[in-house]
């Protein structure tokens, strides 16, 4: 029967996975066909669908086979390796549980209950109570052959065992099977509650991560309308908030129903080996059960596994459009420095040409990057069509694996069911051999002797079970008690360990970042001439003391170029450059072009003596027309914030000059620039670096 039923499942895999194999992958859009022939493109078909189909009956076959034979399977497993793993892994073991009813010396004695008050803890203490015994069996003629000789020897025994032992006896049997019915009902119960929960859970965790996927891809493809993209977005990361919720709540569920799966399954396989409780009637619904339970958390789990992995391809699409985005203005900014996005500034002509002439060659790399890919989209094609191919045969190799366990689990059912049955004929024909002996026995000696055995049997069994719960409850706390102090002083050693590691990081990363402010602030006052001091030795040894953290690495290599190999002049030196080339832009205030006549530069030179500064900006923050101001204007305000101080906001004054006053500064600016920019990085790193140190001190 069970050869049959796997057989037809198989066909049915096969099947499947022929329909898989013969399905062709989806045609890319834009793409153009092909030049090989159709005779050879289908003959290679034909020969992929050929080893596709022949592996898995072939694997099947002799999985098959070695199941009946067992000298194959010995003979497999000697000759080639890990096949006996695999086989141990796949096939059923060749053990078969045998009856002993005529043994009473293996059962440990139970006290008598009443069966509508057992709780768990009764139903705990029956369950420890069984004891497994196994013996090897190699075919259906010597397990019958086994049973029937026990029961010759139990028949024997029977003529000697007394009626109050087997009334006694019988009385301990009723407790243990009614202690394990209890169990298994409840644990039954509350698998039932918690596995539906949990793929009720896993369902919603599905939906959640469907539902942010679709609202990101919205999201990031509508453009119809600029301003509902803040909209959009918090609805994306409220999505997010709620698929978090819901996978912690799922996952906090899965873990509980595998624990109440775990011991389900335990308590079966210990009344499966108990002689006593291996023929009770509840543990093979029980069973069929467990099984459902473990098909739909399987069925639930990759739900959410196919959910996640469309989630992980939208992410990786939106990341490659940050991407673009990113790089897109990096090269404008490139080409034109002076452009701000978002800042509403008109593009000069000379921009604009640039910009035309840099997209022109966008649009060329761009045709040829096609072109290319044209090329290539032939080789890419076959590649693909044999991933797929592979990825089907995965997958049907997968579903053969998963119903050869399901098939292999029902069978183990349906066997532990004849073996039930058979173990009832022979355990009744038993107990009518006992009820004809116990009838002729003497009524003066069962009477006198039934009395003072029964007395003597309770008070020893009640004795002996609570001295035995009572040293085991003892021992169990003492050992729980220790653990628990190992563990936690395991715990506190390591915590202390790791927080001292990375205060001491923190530290060396705190002085790596006061060395470089240092070389960025200080000045060469003893100098003569001013000696610029590369700052790639300091970086290198922040990038060191960070341990290559994300953070510390992103704003380290923000740091420019010509700063790590020649450094910066610090704040001091610029305010003295400052003053001179002030005087010089003053002085060119009034000339616009380069080819202007010198009677304009002497015009400009003479105007500089006469025009008085008027300072309208004096306090941060204001704002100021720039329009009204012209290059005296501006001189005028950054001399009066250099003056105070603020490197800032007179850069931003000085970068608003036109003409010739703009070239003859460029240079300061330039310096000045570089001077703000990496002093941002080091202070960036140095916030860093104090958090984190307060972060692992407290």
């Amino acid at each position: 029967m069970w050869r049959t039923a796997a057989s037809r499942k198989g066909r049915h895999i096969t099947n499947a996975a022929r329909k898989l194999a013969t399905e062709a992958a989806p045609p890319k859009q834009n793409v153009p066909p092909p030049n090989t022939h159709s005779a050879s493109k289908s003959g290679g078909f034909k020969a992929l669908k050929f080893i596709g189909l022949s592996l898995p009956v072939a694997a099947g076959g002799v999985l098959g086979y070695a199941w009946y034979d067992l000298d194959f399977r010995k003979q497999m497993e000697d000759n080639i390796p890990y096949v006996k793993e695999l086989f141990g892994n796949i096939l059923p073991k060749n053990e078969k549980i045998i009856p002993t009813a005529g043994k009473n010396h293996s059962e440990s004695p139970v006290e008598k209950a009443n069966v509508s008050n057992v709780q768990e803890d009764a139903a705990k203490n029956a369950a420890s109570r069984i004891t497994s015994r196994k013996t090897d069996d190699r075919s259906s003629e010597k397990s019958l052959t086994t049973a029937l000789h026990e029961k010759e020897k139990s028949e024997k025994r029977s003529e000697k065992i007394s009626p109050s032992d087997f009334q006694s006896r019988e009385e301990d049997e009723k407790a243990d099977n009614a202690a394990l019915e209890v169990v298994i009902h409840k644990l039954t119960t509350n698998s039932l509650n918690v596995v539906s929960e949990t793929v009720k859970a896993q369902t919603e965790v599905a939906a959640c991560i469907r539902n942010q996927t679709k609202m990101l891809k919205q999201a990031m493809d509508d453009t119809s309308d600029i301003l509902m993209k803040d909209s959009q977005w918090e609805s994306v990361a409220v999505a997010y908030k709620e698929r978090e919720l819901a996978m912690a709540r799922a996952n906090e569920l899965l873990a509980e129903s595998k624990k109440n799966v775990e011991k389900l399954r335990d308590i079966l396989q210990e009344g499966r080996n108990n002689r006593v409780t291996q023929n009770n009637p509840a543990i093979f619904p029980a069973t069929k059960q467990l099984n459902e339970f473990l098909k739909e958390l399987g069925a639930a789990t990759l739900q959410v596994r196919q959910a996640e992995a469309e989630a992980n391809v939208m992410q990786k699409y939106k990341d490659l459009v940050e991407k673009g985005k990113k790089q897109f203005q990096k090269e404008i900014e490139s080409i034109i420095p002076s452009i701000k996005f978002g800042s509403g500034k008109k593009l000069t002509e000379d921009e604009l040409s640039a910009l035309i002439a840099h997209a022109h060659r966008r649009i060329e790399q761009l045709q040829k990057q096609i072109a290319e890919q044209l090329a290539l989209e032939r080789q890419r094609l076959t590649n693909a069509l044999e991933a797929q191919r592979q990825e089907n045969l995965k997958m049907a190799n997968m579903a053969l694996v998963e119903e050869r366990q399901n098939m292999e689990r029902e069978f183990e059912v349906e066997k532990a069911k004849l073996d039930v049955t058979y173990l009832e004929q022979v355990e009744n024909e038993v107990r009518k051999q006992l009820a004809r002996q116990a009838a002729a026995h003497s009524d003066h000696l069962r009477d006198v002797l039934s009395a003072q055995q029964q007395s003597l049997s309770v008070e020893f069994n009640q004795t002996v079970h609570v001295k035995l719960l009572e040293e085991r409850e003892r021992f169990q706390s003492e050992v729980a008690g220790w653990i628990s102090r190992l563990k936690g002083i395991e715990a506190a050693v390591e915590a202390r360990a790791t927080s001292e590691k990375l205060a001491r990081c923190a530290q060396d990363l705190w002085l790596a970042c006061i060395a470089l402010n240092s070389v960025i602030h200080a000045s060469n006052e003893n100098e003569e001439e001013v000696q610029l001091k590369p700052l790639k030795s300091n970086v290198d040894v922040i990038l060191e003391a960070g341990q290559k953290h994300p953070f510390v690495e992103t704003v380290a290599s923000a740091i420019p170029e010509i700063a790590l190999d020649r450094g910066v002049n610090t704040e001091d030196e610029l305010r003295q450059r400052f003053y001179r080339v002030s005087r010089i832009c003053r002085r060119l205030g009034l000339v616009d072009a380069e080819n202007s006549s010198v009677y304009k530069y002497i015009i400009s030179y003479l105007h500089s003596f006469v025009v008085l500064d008027n300072v309208v900006a004096t306090v941060e923050g204001e704002e100021v027309d720039l329009t009204n101001l012209d290059n005296f204007g501006l001189l005028s305000h950054a001399h009066y914030w250099m003056e105070k101080g603020n490197l800032d906001i007179a850069l931003r004054f000085m970068i608003q000059l036109t003409g010739e006053s703009r070239r003859a500064a460029s240079d300061w600016i330039e310096e000045a620039r570089l001077l703000m920019e990496t002093k941002q990085i080091a202070d960036t790193l140095m916030a860093y670096a104090s958090a984190t140190g307060l972060a692992n001190t407290y």
